[in-house]
This record gives structure tokens, C-alpha cells and sequence, in this order.
């Protein structure tokens, strides 16, 4: 895809999340040589966001309904619990870079998922007590959308060495610093610090087989990923995954430090992989 006009048809369903694999990886590389289109794609984002926090603003989620919700939630998950103890462990699938995205996004028709443990037993998830969003510093499931818009937004990086991603330690709460993700060819390009909510994140780009992946770091206590992806267990880590607009979101702690991978191209298998072998310096 070289010209503009062709590109234009495409943004839209782009910025959803609507479009396959194939076509958001040459969206994508039409967006890195282009200047006009990715800033077209940027000042949509910022304008859905905007309208996101108005309405929300202007209609408040009322207590009852969050009673209501936790009580659907923690029905759900010790229905799930059951169906999970009943049923054997999934097979372990090889990392592979290129493989084809072999899921549509699903619709959640709840604000938050249960935790289930879909591999390896010996390794203990880390407690989560039953909670709603009322009870939460940030709402996962605007928090979770938040990652993925970031991730189509086109963006200068301000930081491109290693050595002063400290500078974002007072920013986000928690120490950012580069994991090394060599083993799977990863490329990193840069970071940055973008607001979520009411908190802040570090922002990590990385190319692992000619796609985009990206990494945010951010404050592990004041977002409980299980309460909106799926517990499973990958090399003796506890980590939660699931999708998002069409895209795969992995998600670790490492005492204290949040890790969340948003991937153009790549199943929830391989996501979780890299999430789970994550090390820092």
C-alpha cells in the first residue's frame, strides 16, 4: 500500500480494530512513511477519547449497578472455576513470530472477565479478591482499551536509550526499565510516558518480526488485570491474557511492576510467552 488514497478507506476500521491481520500490517507500514495519514489516525484517537470521557463524565455509573455487577461477576467466575477444575490442561504451543492472528475479538458483554488457570498447576496465581471498579483506582476494561489506542497511534518516542528510561521512574510510580526480549528478535525502537486514566505509563516500542509490539510499564497495585483477562500459567509464571478491538493483550507483575504487551500479529499463546519471560537489568 503506497498511496494515500488507498490507505484512507482503511483507517477508520484501522483505529476499531476491525480490519485482518494482513491488511493491519500494511496499514501500518504505510502509516510509518506517512505523516499525513498517521496524523489523521492520531487526531481520531484523541477525539474518541474525548468523546469517551464526556459521556462518561455525563453519565455516572450509579452504585447499584456496580453491586449488581460484582454479583454477576462472582457468579461467573465460580461457575467458570467449576468448569475449569473438570477439564484437562491445554497444550503448550511453540513461539512462532509469524504466525496468522487465529481469533476475532470477542465481544465482552461484562465489564470484567474471570481468572482461570489454563496450564501449569505448580505454579500459584496471585490472589484476587472479589472486587467491582468502584473499588479500583483504575477501571480495567477503559484502562485495557486506553493500551490498545495508544498502541495504533503513530507517536515520536522520547526516549531512544536505554539508560534514561529512569528519567520515567517519577512519572509512572514504579521503575521502568528495558527487558530483554532478544530471544524472540525483538527490535526496540523507543518509549515514551502517555496518561491512562488517572495514572501514567511507560510506553515501549518493539518490532518482533517485522510487526509492532508494545510494551507499557505502569504501577502493577493500582490495575488488577485478572479482573478483565484470563489467568493461565506460561514457564512457571502467573500471567493473564485475552483480546481487545482485535489485537492480543498479555499482561504480568513483577513485584510491584506491571507488564502489558499489545500485538499487531500474534496469538494469545506466543503473547503470553513473552510476557511470562520477561527480565529486567
Amino acid at each position: 500500500m503506497s498511496h494515500c488514497r488507498e490507505a484512507a478507506a482503511l483507517l477508520e476500521p484501522y483505529a476499531d480494530g476491525e480490519l485482518s491481520p494482513d491488511k493491519i500490517v500494511e496499514v501500518e507500514q504505510h502509516l510509518e512513511g506517512c505523516e499525513r495519514c498517521s496524523a489523521r489516525v492520531s487526531l481520531d484517537a484523541a477525539f474518541k477519547r474525548s468523546v469517551q470521557k464526556t459521556v462518561r463524565e455525563a453519565a455516572p455509573v450509579s452504585s447499584a449497578f456496580m453491586a449488581r455487577l460484582g454479583a454477576a461477576l462472582e457468579a461467573e467466575r465460580e461457575r467458570e472455576t467449576e468448569l475449569i477444575e473438570s477439564a484437562p490442561p491445554p497444550r503448550m504451543l511453540p513461539w512462532r513470530v509469524t504466525a496468522s492472528l487465529a481469533a476475532a475479538a470477542a465481544l465482552v458483554l461484562v465489564w470484567g472477565a474471570t481468572q482461570k488457570n489454563g496450564g501449569n498447576d505448580s505454579a500459584r496465581l496471585p490472589a484476587q479478591p472479589p472486587t467491582t471498579d468502584m473499588n479500583m483506582n483504575v477501571n480495567v476494561d477503559q484502562f485495557i482499551d486506553d493500551l490498545v489506542t495508544y498502541h495504533l497511534q503513530p507517536q515520536q518516542p522520547d526516549v531512544t536509550e536505554p539508560a534514561k528510561l529512569e528519567q520515567f521512574d517519577p512519572e509512572v510510580g514504579v521503575p521502568v526499565r528495558l527487558p530483554r526480549l532478544t530471544e524472540y528478535g525483538a527490535r526496540w525502537e523507543g518509549a515514551s510516558v502517555v496518561p491512562i486514566r488517572n495514572r501514567r505509563a511507560a510506553l515501549l516500542r518493539y518490532h518482533v518480526g517485522g510487526h509492532k509490539m508494545t510494551l507499557y510499564v505502569y504501577d502493577a497495585a493500582r490495575v488488577p488485570m485478572g479482573r478483565r483477562l484470563k489467568a493461565r500459567v506460561v514457564r512457571n509464571e502467573p500471567v493473564y491474557v485475552g483480546w481487545e478491538r482485535g489485537f492480543t493483550i498479555a499482561a504480568t507483575e513483577r513485584r510491584g511492576v506491571g507488564y502489558a504487551t499489545v500485538a499487531t500479529d500474534m496469538n494469545d499463546q506466543e503473547s503470553a510467552e513473552i510476557v511470562a519471560s520477561l527480565h529486567t537489568p
